[in-house]
């Protein structure tokens, strides 16, 4: 018997137990940490700021859903990870102590590290996780007249749901901006292909922009954010009346001491999930350190990957499932400029990008269908 302990209930935690319920028999004990039992679709965030989602459709609740799969929940936060006794400190109202594993996944995610730039806390929105979202989308519909400003710090690798707030922000403002009472710019910390992977996506998007009356700007790497300004080290000064932000983004800290992380506390795995320099362990989704923007679906691959490995380890077998690093993804501007990119982030070798009002839809629906299957 083995005991299987997957660390974070994200995408990427929940995809893990997901394959592993299914494909292990009752001898190995698959237990899964988290300390929320809501799971939340994040792509599905913006929808919600702008009032076309309900948050009930876009959460459940972990703990029904891997009871469901035979898989023990545990709502709880890691304190610290044994790797010579192979044990993890857990506290929280479940339990408080140690649990015994064969094999670990650590999934616990990103880290939205606020601190990094002066005054993102106090003056700017964000829209990663659902009280934010809510939060954001109640200031737009106070909002009159001014300057909007959208962006992503540097690290925040995260400009889908930028650029889709934009062009809801547009639609929304659509008079205001004709009239000049509203203006929207959109900031990257370096280039658009840089945010994108690599992608040459800035064709499209920039012509999807301008049609929408939206101001984009590039090489804005912002330190610091005040009542009315965005500051950036190139000595930028932008004025803002609404402002949201992608947050720079962190590996988690908790598991710096085991040697497995780069200088962001991101998780060294190698095309196999596998850990850097841990036996028996595996890591998946934002927490993991590839290069790129981080996205649910990486996620998702990431997760299935590290699963079949893991079945592999359990037949006595070498795992050989391979990893491959690609963007696939829709930028929904709600209309014919909606774009679909598929790209190979490490090798070049996929480059598609398509464009028209069908790949909005055929979003909604992925996304729609995905949660149907999942929740």
């Amino acid at each position: 018997m083995a005991n299987i302990l997957i660390l974070g209930g994200g995408f990427a935690g929940l995809v893990a137990a997901e394959r592993l319920a299914h494909s292990t028999g009752p001898e190995h004990q698959i237990t899964l940490v988290a300390p929320n039992r809501n799971f939340t679709f994040y792509p599905a965030l913006v929808e919600l700021a702008f009032g076309e989602t309900e948050s009930d459709s876009i959460t459940f609740d972990l703990r029904e859903k891997l009871d469901l799969l035979d898989v023990r929940f545990i709502q709880g936060e890691l304190l610290r990870v044994n790797r010579s006794a192979q044990t993890a400190e857990i506290t929280g109202d479940d339990m408080k102590g140690d649990l015994n594993y064969d094999i670990v996944v650590f999934a616990m995610g990103r880290r939205l590290a606020t601190e990094k730039v002066s005054g993102f806390f106090e003056y700017s929105h964000h829209l990663l996780g659902v009280n934010a979202a809510k939060k954001f989308g109640d200031a737009v519909n106070n909002f009159k007249t001014g300057d909007i400003v959208l962006g992503v710090c540097p690290g925040g690798r995260l400009p889908v749901p930028v650029c889709e707030t934009a062009f809801a922000l547009a639609r929304r403002f659509e008079a205001e901006i004709e009239a000049g009472t509203v203006t929207i710019k959109v900031i990257f910390p370096e280039s658009l292909a840089a945010a994108f992977g690599g992608a040459a996506i800035h064709n499209q998007l920039e012509a999807a922009f301008a049609k929408h009356k939206i101001n984009v700007l590039y090489d804005v790497p912002i330190i610091e954010i005040t009542a009315d300004e965005v500051i950036s080290s190139e000595k930028h000064h932008i004025k803002h009346d609404l402002l949201m932000l992608v947050p720079p983004f962190r590996g988690q800290a908790i598991v710096r001491d085991l040697g497995i992380t780069n200088e962001e506390d991101f998780v060294k795995v190698n095309d196999r999930m596998e850990v850097h320099g841990m036996d028996m362990a595996y890591a998946a989704g934002d927490l993991v350190a590839f290069s790129g923007p981080k996205f649910a679906h990486m996620a998702v691959r990431q997760a299935e990957v590290a699963a079949a490995n893991i079945l592999s380890e359990l037949k006595g077998e070498t795992p050989s499932q391979a990893y491959y690093h690609e963007i696939a993804t829709v930028i929904d501007a709600g209309g014919p400029e909606s774009i679909y990119l598929h790209y190979g982030v490490w090798d070049d070798n996929i480059y598609r990008i398509r464009q028209g009002s069908f790949w909005g839809w055929a979003k909604e629906v992925h996304d729609r269908v995905w949660r149907a299957r999942h929740r």
